[in-house]
């Protein structure tokens, strides 16, 4: 899944000079956290607006706070240029939504504008990428999770979904997780409400799983 597929695409911006109490009023009256901020560009009316920052609900909440990370000096009749974020962190319409998510968590941000050919397209936020994993994930609609561990080998995997495939039920995702040396996780989400009979049947086949547990 890519950027394109799950990003916003109607996004509401601001220019660098909005003062910030009107940014705040913004915020409050359209349930938006994050404006990309636009300007027009030094080489005068060149029909381009260039994002030159971002502005976070949390920036502007700390405005005149009595909060240590509050911005020193700035007010809420100042520009919202004294408050922004710049340079901008970025996304395009292309990037995988994991790589995404992974700039999101390493920079601890809540947005990334998503830029084409240097014109704002969308913005994608980290709602929108748990949205995105509830949906890959298959959870939305009947099935069971299945945790599986195995000796980390090639065909692994395979072998594991071939054992599925054979009790004629469908694998709708495949998450991983490692967290011993030697071995990996599997956790599938399955196409049946049997989950419970599915796991019996590979432990009986040797297989370590981890969930759902064992009944009595």
């Amino acid at each position: 899944m890519l950027v394109r597929e799950i990003m916003t695409r109607q996004v509401v911006a601001i220019g660098p000079d909005t003062p910030i109490r009107d940014v705040q009023l913004l915020m409050e009256q359209r349930n938006i956290r994050h404006f990309p901020i636009l300007d027009h560009g030094p080489n005068g009316d060149d029909g381009v607006d260039r994002l030159v920052g971002i502005v976070s609900d949390r920036d502007v909440r700390l405005v005149g706070a009595d909060h240590p990370r509050a911005p020193e000096g700035v007010k809420a009749t100042d520009p919202v240029r004294a408050l922004m974020v710049h340079p901008v962190i970025t996304a395009h319409p292309d990037d995988p939504i994991e790589e995404t998510a992974k700039t999101l968590r390493a920079r601890k941000i809540g947005a990334l504008p998503v830029m084409e050919d240097e014109r704002l397209v969308g913005i994608v936020t980290a709602i929108d990428m748990l949205d995105a994993l509830v949906r890959m994930s298959g959870v939305t609609g009947a099935s069971s999770r299945l945790e599986v561990e195995v000796v980390d080998r090639p065909g692994a995997l395979a072998g594991l979904l071939d054992r599925v495939a054979s009790r004629n039920v469908n694998v709708s995702s495949v998450m991983t997780s490692r967290a011993d040396e030697g071995t990996v996780t599997f956790v599938l989400r399955v196409g049946t409400l049997r989950g419970h009979e599915l796991a019996a049947y590979l432990r009986g086949l040797g297989y370590t799983v981890l969930w759902p547990l064992e009944r009595p």
